[in-house]
């Protein structure tokens, strides 16, 4: 792995791109906006690519937070959302015509974080979950606060999954013990179990 002084390379050479999920409705002022910031910095900081939503709230934060060292950021905004703009802080734009393009673009990254967020944070969440359960190289998953972790521990109780499941959602605390998740989730990716009856 490079140190944070030059970008961070996958196995096929590629820089690291993690992504970063959470809601649009969280504003400055709200301390979540501000961890989102840090998150971003901290990204920047390791020289990986931080990929968001494209717009406000949490991706605009953290996507703002990445490019004030000049971390390189990518947004996924949605062509038929003529009603939103796109945050000033993405470098660079993957326009997805539907729901499902945005979520194949988000799992191309490495990882994905999940910050704070709603029914959106959660399906996009659930997809990556599944996809890093049933596909080899699949992005890893990372789920920061307490939150979060009542959900994955409610799933484990209530739905028909298995600690080895549960595994593949790595729980942190804070925005600050992202980092270190996610060093140690691409040195020890979760085994991808292939589809099961």
């Amino acid at each position: 792995m490079a140190t944070s002084s030059s970008p961070a390379k996958t196995r096929a050479g590629d820089t690291i791109e993690v992504g970063v999920i959470g809601s649009a409705r969280i504003d400055p002022g709200d301390p979540r906006y501000a961890d989102a910031e840090r998150l971003g910095r901290a990204l920047a900081a390791e020289g990986w690519t931080v990929v968001t939503g494209g717009y406000g709230g949490m991706m605009g934060a953290t996507c703002a937070g990445a490019a004030a060292p000049r971390g390189p950021t990518v947004g996924l905004p949605m062509s038929d959302w003529k009603h939103l703009t796109p945050h000033e802080s993405n470098a660079e734009l993957r326009w997805a015509v539907d729901y499902a393009e945005r979520i194949r673009l988000l799992l191309a990254s490495d990882v994905v974080v999940a910050l704070p967020g709603g029914i959106g944070t959660l399906s996009e969440a659930a997809m990556v979950w599944a996809a890093a359960q049933t596909e080899p190289d699949a992005a890893q998953l990372i789920l920061v606060g307490e939150q979060w972790r009542e959900l994955r521990d409610a799933i484990g109780t209530g739905l028909v999954v298995d600690s080895d499941d549960l595994a593949l959602a790595r729980c942190v605390s804070t925005v600050d013990d992202v980092v270190g998740a996610i060093h140690q989730a691409l040195h020890r990716p979760g085994n991808a179990r292939g589809a099961r009856g």
